[in-house]
């Protein structure tokens, strides 16, 4: 039916907008239902809140600028995002409507309804949805080890095409970056309940940027309170830029912390490398090396360790870098990717020959290991790599 601008409409609301619900408004919905239908439900609120009596929709013409025209369009807009609810009644010389205002979704309601959070991304795209999210999501969410099991509404009538396996209700997910960086060992929720947008803005948090600061953590052996700090060092708030480069320059610099670990291999690369050396900090020129085996080469921390015992005990306790990059281009050819590989790998004649020791003088331990990876070392074994890691401590 036609609306006219002699029709009246009385509204019926309740002071229910919270900061929650008028951040999820024009955050959330506004990208869905348009400015205009944004404008409207706040008019109607804030009208509502104290009409008095009947008014004709002369009145909310004139208040928001608009065409009857697209006074329509944007009431149902929000109609079909179920933000109103429309009543009419006919008489003879004119129509009058009661609008019945819903409260938008809360945030956190918002973001784990899968058809919503389609429609959001097709809207705004992915990259500025992703900055939207990091600006919403809460702190102090879950973690792993607990499951979405909210009841999912469907708040949207109409039929949408939206990715089913992509779970944005859970934060976790946002820092899986793909099969080949499936290895980064950080702790993203820990680092951003310390890292106060203010100083991390949520703009600079781009996929890229977490993925390299995971990257970098898991390869140098920094905690999420030692990053913290560190991008801190690289953010200009003033011209919003992240330098990535620097972040690299100052993690290389930086000792690594002290961890235990049951299995030597499952150390950061650069905390192997250093217990390796009895503790002795590890150069730059040698952190560059194992810095580009993970982020160039994409070798995950297991593989790195194994290939740099490998290529010491071969070359005479050497980390010659044209030797490394010759050892990781066979193995990236060779399509080495877990430590099985990687120790069968380690059994190959080095590469170029030259009289170096062969795979075959490796340690007790490593034998074992390569015949039953999930083989765990001795208490004398991982009592040598405590006390090295008790050296490190100390430098």
């Amino acid at each position: 039916m036609e609306l006219k601008t002699g029709d009246v409409y009385r509204i019926e609301c309740g002071s229910f907008l919270s900061d929650d619900l008028t951040v999820s408004l024009f955050s959330l919905y506004q990208p869905l239902i348009g400015r205009d239908a944004a404008a409207l439900y706040m008019t109607l609120y804030s009208e509502g809140c104290r009409q008095k009596t009947q008014e004709s929709h002369a009145r909310l013409l004139a208040i928001l600028n608009m065409s009857i025209d697209d006074l329509e369009r944007a009431r149902i807009r929000l109609e079909e995002y179920l933000l109103l609810r429309v009543y009419m009644q006919t008489q003879e010389t004119r129509t009058s409507f009661v609008y019945v205002l819903n409260a938008p979704l809360s945030v956190s309601s918002f973001l784990a309804q899968k058809e919503l959070m389609g429609l959001l991304a097709a809207a705004l795209g992915s990259r500025q949805m992703e900055m939207t999210v990091a600006k919403l999501q809460p702190a102090g969410l879950p973690g792993a080890n607990y499951r979405e099991i909210t009841r999912a509404v469907s708040h949207a009538r109409r039929s949408v095409s939206y990715d089913r396996s992509v779970d944005y209700s859970r934060p976790e997910k946002r820092y899986r970056f793909s099969d080949a960086d499936t290895e980064i060992n950080f702790d993203y929720e820990r680092f951003l309940s310390q890292t106060s947008t203010l100083v991390f803005p949520a703009e600079l948090r781009s996929r890229e940027n977490m993925q390299l600061i995971g990257q970098l953590a898991t390869v140098y052996g920094l905690s999420a309170e030692r990053m913290r700090i560190l991008v801190m060092r690289c953010i200009n708030i003033n011209a919003m830029t992240f330098d990535a480069e620097k972040l690299k320059v100052l993690c290389q610099k930086t000792q690594p912390d002290v961890m235990q670990a049951k299995d030597p291999y499952s150390l950061p690369p650069v905390s192997f490398l250093q217990a390796r050396q009895n503790g002795a900090p590890v150069s730059v020129a040698d952190r560059r090396i194992l810095e580009n085996l993970s982020l160039n080469m994409k070798f995950s921390g297991e593989v790195i360790n194994i290939m740099i015992e490998y290529i010491l005990r071969v070359s005479q306790n050497r980390l010659v870098k044209s030797f490394v990059d010759m050892v990781a281009g066979e193995w990236a050819r060779d399509g080495v990717k877990t430590r099985e590989q990687a120790f069968a790998a380690a059994r190959k004649t080095p590469p170029g020959g030259g009289g170096r020791k062969t795979g075959r003088d490796m340690p007790e331990y490593y034998e074992r290991l390569e015949n039953s990876p999930e083989e765990k070392a001795s208490d004398e074994q991982l009592q040598e790599v405590q006390e090295m890691m008790k050296r490190m401590g100390r430098q």
